[in-house]
């Protein structure tokens, strides 16, 4: 294995690698102990390959590793245990990827809770998109920086995830077995479906599009409780409370015509879905938003730290799809529309006000 790492750094450096987790520096320390001795670079191709074959589902798990440890003569038990386990998580989903920027692993862990039953958790990175299929079929795209969490007994008697982030699920159907969606204080159920789920922690509101089928929002443990069937179009933002005590809610018209007191929701029926769903296939589509809104899609899209120079350009809107354009792309577009100038370091954008342009702009909206 070499001299300056233990066996056991060297898995955990692979593992990361091979799940897409690894840093720009660890990826450098693996890459030179692999070329340092060709026994490494075989190891770690052999174990590249079983992981691939075992996540794709062409592998028995257990038949994998015996063939790759009767190939590579290792013994160790601890190290049989490990490799079994990393084995066990890559066969838990489908080979995600990065749409538009090639192949790429969401992070994948196995924990164990109080009552035995392991957690699966995959986490999609800041500028990654991951796809994964579970095991019934139901096929989930995970946005940058979100996590994905069921149990390893997804399917057995119930089938439930639990989302921090954005994700588009197609849900395999199953009458007999609702898909159901944790996220924040909302439980969404679903049969077979087609839908979206905006759910950032950090986010002030939890927001669900409905392309296709029935969803029904159960929203029983809120502040004010609340249900509602969602119908294929309508799109529904939910406000998280402000604090912990019962604050303000909006009246809403019932059925019967009379105002009641409602769930913080919002709801409308909206003629393209594709608007809250482009960015699964790599695509950002811009519905009058705010500079400040789009600094928070910035950051996860292309995992950096945007900075506003003049706390202006945060409220000049933009409407536009960017098609996989790189930071630079976006930034420059966006120069068309707003009077900025941009710089970038080390992962950090900073948007400043450019008074030249902005006099151009001025002058230009003057003489129409």
């Amino acid at each position: 294995m070499g001299a300056n790492y233990t066996q056991e750094q060297v898995d955990d450096l692979i593992a990361r690698f091979l799940s897409g987790n690894i840093s720009a520096e660890e990826q450098k320390v693996l890459e030179h102990w692999i070329n340092a001795l060709a026994e490494n670079r075989s190891y770690f191709l052999q174990l590249r390959d079983v992981w691939q074959a075992t996540a794709s589902g062409t592998y028995d798990t257990t038949a994998a590793w015996d063939s790759m440890q009767y190939r590579t003569a290792i013994e160790p038990p601890v190290v049989v245990n490990r490799w079994r386990y990393y084995f066990r998580v890559a066969a838990s989903y489908t080979l995600p990827f990065l749409i538009g920027g090639g192949l790429v692993y969401g992070w994948s862990s196995l924990k164990k809770e109080k009552n035995n039953n392991a957690i699966v958790t995959v986490t999609s990175p800041k500028g990654a998109t991951t796809k994964i299929e579970l095991s019934d079929g139901t096929e989930v795209w995970l946005n940058a920086g979100s996590k994905l969490q069921y149990a390893q007994s997804y399917n057995g008697n119930s089938r439930e995830v639990k989302l921090e982030g954005e994700a588009f699920f197609k849900v395999h159907t199953n009458a007999q077995k609702p898909f159901t969606v944790r996220a924040s204080d909302l439980r969404i159920l679903a049969l077979g479906t087609s839908f979206n789920v905006k759910a950032y922690p950090e986010d002030k509101t939890v927001v669900t599009t409905l392309v296709d089928g029935e969803v029904k929002i159960d929203g029983s443990k809120t502040i004010t409780p609340f249900g509602l069937m969602m119908k294929p179009h309508q799109h529904v933002v939910y406000k998280k409370p402000l604090t912990g005590r019962d604050s303000e809610h909006m009246k809403i018209p019932a059925a019967t015509g009379d105002s009641v007191t409602a769930a913080p929701i919002e709801s409308r029926e909206v003629n393209n879905t594709e608007i809250y769903t482009a960015w699964k296939d790599g695509n950002w589509i811009v519905a009058a938003q705010t500079m400040d809104e789009l600094a928070v899609t910035m950051e996860r899209r292309f995992n950096v730290k945007v900075i506003f120079a003049e706390q202006e350009l945060k409220e000049y809107r933009f409407s536009g799809t960017f098609r996989k354009e790189t930071l630079e792309q976006v930034l420059n577009i966006l120069k068309l529309t707003a009077p900025m100038k941009y710089t970038i370091d080390k992962g950090i954008v900073t948007l400043a006000m450019d008074n030249e342009l902005k006099e151009k702009y001025i002058k230009a909206f003057k003489t129409r």
